[in-house]
């Protein structure tokens, strides 16, 4: 028998603010935003998931923190301050973006 994964898994709820820099040839701008993303935490697994399935590369996983890579953006869950950090970067033909992201989250009990 097969343990039941949606007993394993808890949602992850953040409200965000975003800043995109953009460093283009014909210029430079910002711009700033309110993010909401949500995530899959399974604790027996040791994985998270965006809610829409899309899984995230783990870096660590424990008691205190939850660190892990999606594309060029990686995301920190300080689990003792219910704080998400994530930061990015990416270059193509010539243009450099930048986004940084901090916010709290509601979702799973402490492990």
């Amino acid at each position: 028998m097969w343990p039941d994964t949606a007993l394993t898994r808890s949602a992850l709820t953040c409200v965000a603010k975003k800043v995109v820099i953009v460093d283009a040839p014909s210029g430079s701008r910002a711009s700033q935003s309110e993010e909401h993303l949500s995530f899959w935490i399974d604790e027996a697994g040791k994985t998270i998931t965006f809610v829409d399935g899309v899984p995230l590369s783990v870096r660590r996983f424990d008691a205190q923190w939850i660190s892990a890579i999606h594309e060029d953006v990686s995301y920190k869950f300080d689990r003792g301050s219910d704080r998400l950090t994530y930061a990015g970067a990416s270059a193509k033909d010539g243009t450099a973006t930048i986004v940084i992201g901090s916010g709290r989250c509601t979702g799973p009990a402490k492990p």
